[in-house]
């Protein structure tokens, strides 16, 4: 099964100079567990609800008002082609330890999120 058959094409989206509370809140009311980074249109990173607990947790009142979701994304996204098998997928995330990869068309360009979660559905339905 090919990864665009179980992706989800919504890319929830905050620019770099947000700040943290508006990477929780969209996680929060879209009931997801991250956020792409973007600068002028481009994702450059991603943001977890891991990353920001640990960031809530390490760093005082007053530096986090300051920081920006940019100064705390994980710059290196894992992407996967959306004609890979679901297979390939899950083996990265496992490998990475990471929840989901940006999916990308043949031209580098993002069409979708596939998660775990997604993965585990098409073995549930068997």
């Amino acid at each position: 099964m090919k990864v665009k058959e179980i992706m989800n094409p919504d890319i929830y989206k905050v620019d770099k100079n947000e700040n943290l509370y508006k990477a929780f809140k969209v996680m929060h009311d879209k009931g997801i567990r991250r956020v792409f980074v973007e600068k002028d249109g481009k994702i450059i990173g991603v943001v977890s609800y891991r990353d920001l607990v640990n960031v809530f947790v390490s760093r005082g009142l007053f530096e986090l008002i300051e920081t920006k979701v940019g100064d705390v994304a994980t710059k290196n996204v894992l992407k996967i082609y959306e004609d890979d098998d679901i297979k390939d997928a899950a083996k990265i995330m496992v490998h990475a330890d990471v929840s989901a990869l940006l999916v990308v068309d043949n031209e580098e360009n993002p069409v979708g999120v596939v998660s775990q979660t997604d993965i585990l559905r098409v073995f549930i339905k068997g």
